[in-house]
């Protein structure tokens, strides 16, 4: 029995070190080099098309929505493939091969790899008449996050579909400049456990602006926050707020300060500023279908520096808005 116990302790042992081994294997690069722009007053079809402009070696670009004309920006000699979501129908053209995403709900992701060593996320659909909309869109500079985006698109491109991960999230993570950053694709890699867990860390304040928002764990963890004394303060795009599965009345209703904004542009956010410091980005919306259904990346970066310009974002769409 001792001999059992001794080799089930060794066993349990051996894969707990594997498991530390892949965690601490964590590409670490000497720099973070970024641009954020917000769209609503900056134009950010221009921050894309000059980052397609500039491209040497190659471009995998997964859009939701995006404008055909974006394309011509690629140089001719530079091969590109886009995915977008089963229901577009962007024509190829030249160097640029199109395809469709066969995923279970929507293809929702917003991001390009440029030269391998170029990330572009976040909210921003890269059509002419979401512009003027509210959405933020990052340009980092990574050799690592766009390797873990890369690896992503291969699947998209092939077709490949995956089912929602089982226990907690998987992390992929980097550390440029000691900022650290954690990315995930939902629905593979369980992005509500990856959201939940980094909300659950809040001690002072979370921040949220959110398209759309229907997920019960979530709403519920802002709940929770909110009782526990943590300030929980959101703006939400008033269209669809008051659809029967909507979390805006029931946060309000607990205590929760959140708002409407309700001006003719979509407040097309995706975002949680964690304690002033931790920032939740990305395609995401806060629903099941981006849970479970979707094709969506979420990434976490953490940074006083960087989630200060949300936190400037967000009081600027909250000082608009309304509590209704």
């Amino acid at each position: 029995m001792k001999k059992y116990a001794l080799a089930a302790a060794v066993a349990l042992f051996l894969i707990a070190a594997s498991i530390t081994s892949r965690e601490e294997a964590i590409p670490k690069e000497g720099f973070f080099n970024y641009t954020l722009h917000f769209c609503s007053r900056e134009d950010c079809i221009k921050e894309i098309t000059a980052s397609l402009q500039a491209a040497k070696s190659q471009v995998k670009c997964a859009f939701y929505r995006v404008d055909g004309d974006l394309m011509l920006s690629i140089p001719a000699n530079v091969p590109a493939w886009i995915v977008v979501d089963k229901g577009a129908r962007i024509p190829a053209a030249g160097n640029v091969k199109i395809s469709n995403a066969s995923s279970k709900g929507i293809m929702h992701n917003k991001y390009c790899i440029i030269d391998d060593t170029t990330l572009i996320t976040g909210s921003f659909n890269p059509v002419e008449e979401a512009k003027s909309d509210y959405n933020n869109l990052l340009i980092i500079n990574s050799t690592a996050l766009a390797a873990f985006y890369s690896s992503d698109f291969s699947m998209l491109k092939e077709g490949k579909t995956q089912a929602p991960a089982a226990g907690h999230a998987r992390r992929k993570r980097a550390i440029l400049n000691a900022t650290l950053i954690e990315v995930y694709f939902c629905p593979q890699d369980n992005c509500i456990d990856a959201v939940r867990r980094a909300l659950r860390k809040a001690n002072s304040s979370i921040l949220f602006a959110a398209y759309s928002f229907t997920h019960p764990e979530i709403a519920n963890e802002l709940i929770i926050k909110t009782a526990e004394g943590v300030q929980v303060t959101g703006v939400m795009e008033k269209s669809g707020s008051g659809s029967v599965h909507s979390k805006y009345a029931a946060m309000a209703v607990n205590g929760i300060g959140v708002r409407l904004e309700s001006s003719k542009w979509l407040m097309h956010h995706k975002f949680f500023v964690v304690d002033g410091e931790t920032v939740i980005t990305g395609s995401f919306n806060p629903t099941k279908n981006a849970a479970e259904r979707n094709d969506e990346n979420v990434i976490i970066i953490t940074s006083k520096e960087f989630a200060g310009m949300y936190v400037e974002e967000f009081d600027t769409i909250n000082n608009r808005s309304s509590a209704q």
